[in-house]
C-alpha cells in the first residue's frame, strides 16, 4: 500500500510541475534552494507569500477587471 501511495504522490508531483511549466509559475522550491544556498541570511518567504509577491510583481498589487 505504501508503494502505490508514493508512486501517487510522486506522479502528483509530476503533474504539478508540469501545470507549473505550463502557466509559467515560478519554482518555489527552486526559488528556496537557491536562497539557502546563495544567500543564508535570507528568511525564505512562505510559498502562499512566494506566490503572492510573484502576482504583485506581474499584474500590480491591486486587480484589475476588464
Amino acid at each position: 500500500m505504501g508503494h502505490l501511495f508514493n508512486n501517487i504522490k510522486k506522479g502528483a508531483c509530476i503533474l504539478r510541475n508540469i501545470g507549473k511549466g505550463v502557466s509559467n509559475l515560478p519554482d518555489y522550491e527552486a526559488y528556496v534552494e537557491h536562497l539557502k544556498t546563495h544567500h543564508p541570511e535570507v528568511t525564505p518567504p512562505t510559498e502562499k507569500e512566494f506566490f503572492k509577491n510573484y502576482l504583485n510583481d506581474k499584474y500590480g498589487a491591486s486587480a484589475t477587471r476588464c
